[in-house]
């Protein structure tokens, strides 16, 4: 295996511009871990100048990546359409934006492994809406849109054994990245020509992971067309958010599925199904009543139990059920590469990234299942 000591070719500015945001920091920042002026980083990342090839080595070490990586005729896929945010509450434009560009970072990766298997990427299916511009959709027409994804994948009436798997299998990325925010769930982005739904590796709840990626496939089933106008007004935003819900119910409870299993109501039996149908007891008492099974009394009885023990964050067996992680590269490398090593080796040397951090982002370290590519600076 030839040992590539220099990748001969201009500095990509943009390049730069994406570690930086993707780690939260100004050009200012920047400047001062290298003795250099936030004007001279504000030039270099626009192209109007090229740094030293000393200064090129510094940035990489403060990223935690090759020099090679800058120099490299590798190019950044960027988002082509409209990026869903799952937050709790409003956070700030530095943190979505860091969250933003930590996942292009991801998908920068991931097209590598893409392009030399020539993986196949998302297609919409014929059952996806493809408006253009906001209107209200039906709830029965969601419930029609989450019944074909199950009559598609045969999953019939029970319970979804792997959320992830599932999305995987539809040819959508997923991936798990420490948004260093804990106000930010999810999002999702299509990112060059592939969609991409990352989630907060900071979440611990298997069963609140799987929902919020039932959201997100949600948001690309119903949204994927819909315009930033759209999804910024507040009015229509509410709105978008109650379609991507009540899909996720949908898809994870059916009606007949759920109404056969909800033989009763009470807290004890709700945590039985909990462990059955791996979504939260409040998930369960929304759609339960959602169905008219559970009574609008018993639903305010249920909601109160779940405040008075404190549930409302952390819930019985949220740390029962394992975390179901991605696996669809990870299987392409184990299925198609001969020698893992060497492959990430040559993976290192060609994309810029150490071969560590390609390792975890891949799920192929010993403790893969506990980190996630990072691209964090050096302090």
């Amino acid at each position: 295996m030839s040992i590539i000591v220099l990748h001969q070719g201009e500095f990509n500015g943009g390049k730069l511009k994406l570690l930086r945001k993707s780690n939260g920091l100004t050009m200012k920042e920047v400047g001062e871990k290298i003795n250099k002026s936030a004007s001279f980083i504000s030039m270099i990342e626009k192209g109007q100048s090229k740094p030293e090839f000393s200064t090129i080595v510094a940035l990489g070490k403060i990223f935690n990546v090759r020099h090679t990586f800058f120099l490299n005729d590798i190019s950044i896929p960027y988002p082509t359409e409209t990026t869903f945010f799952r937050e709790q509450i409003a956070v700030p434009k530095r943190d979505s934006e860091q969250a933003k560009n930590k996942s292009i970072m991801i998908a920068y990766c991931d097209s590598l492994i893409s392009n030399k298997f020539n993986l196949r990427s998302f297609q919409l299916p014929r059952y996806a809406l493809k408006n253009s511009t906001f209107r209200c959709i039906d709830f029965e027409q969601i419930d029609s849109i989450a019944s074909q994804v199950r009559t598609q994948f045969s999953l019939g009436m029970g319970p979804i054994s792997n959320m992830t798997l599932l999305i995987e299998r539809m040819g959508i990325r997923v991936n798990f990245i420490d948004f260093e925010n804990d106000k930010i769930d999810a999002l999702t982005e299509k990112i060059g020509s592939q969609y991409f739904i990352s989630i907060n590796s900071r979440r611990t709840s298997s069963v609140r992971i799987r929902f919020n990626l039932a959201h997100e496939l949600g948001h690309i089933l119903l949204h994927s067309g819909y315009s930033h106008n759209d999804i910024s007004n507040n009015s229509k935003h509410k709105r978008i958010e109650q379609e991507a819900q009540h899909f996720a119910s949908a898809l994870l409870m059916p009606e007949k599925g759920l109404a056969l299993d909800m033989a009763q109501t009470n807290m004890n039996f709700l945590k039985g199904l909990k462990l059955h149908w791996l979504v939260s007891l409040q998930a369960l008492i929304y759609r339960g009543h959602e169905i008219g099974i559970i009574t609008d009394r018993q639903a305010l009885f249920l909601r109160q139990t779940i405040s008075r023990n404190g549930w409302r964050k952390e819930e019985p067996y949220d740390h029962t059920i394992g975390i179901e992680y991605p696996s669809y590269i990870k299987s392409a490398i184990k299925f198609l590469v001969k020698d893992k090593e060497r492959f990430l080796a040559e993976l290192s040397e060609e994309s810029g990234i150490y071969q560590d951090e390609l390792s975890k982002y891949f799920y192929l370290s010993e403790n893969s299942n506990k980190n996630n590519i990072n691209l964090k600076i050096v302090r």
